[in-house]
């Protein structure tokens, strides 16, 4: 089962970062594929496992943000906030994100997000 915990995952790539969401991909040491963006119920900055396809979707502006969240292989994410983090079952809790129903071009106003640049070469 693939949990996103904070300590064990790589920052990829920031792909927004405003005074409206925080919203970064990264990756754990297997490579595995994460997001973490804002979340308003709980608050906080949730952290959850995502997979290509899905990625490609939002990516595409076929699904909203909280699509990504929704459709997660793991039930399992984390939330850290200002006072603790919190490792929850998104069965017994429905995360809802802030912005979550924008699409990637709502989010960034049409522009393109160059999610390889910056990537540094092993």
């Amino acid at each position: 089962m693939i949990v996103a915990e904070k300590e064990n995952l790589n920052t990829v790539k920031v792909l927004i970062n405003n005074t409206e969401i925080q919203l970064t991909l990264l990756e754990d040491r297997k490579g595995n594929m994460f997001v973490s963006a804002t979340s308003i119920q709980p608050e906080g900055i949730v952290y959850f496992a995502t997979t290509p396809s899905l990625l490609c979707l939002f990516f595409e502006s076929s699904v909203p943000l909280q699509t990504l969240l929704d459709k997660s292989p793991s039930i399992f994410v984390e939330i850290n906030n200002n006072s603790k983090k919190v490792l929850y079952s998104t069965r017994d809790l429905q995360v809802k994100l802030k912005c979550g129903e924008q699409t990637i071009n709502q989010l960034t106003g049409n522009c393109p997000v160059e999610i390889w640049k910056g990537i540094s070469n092993e």
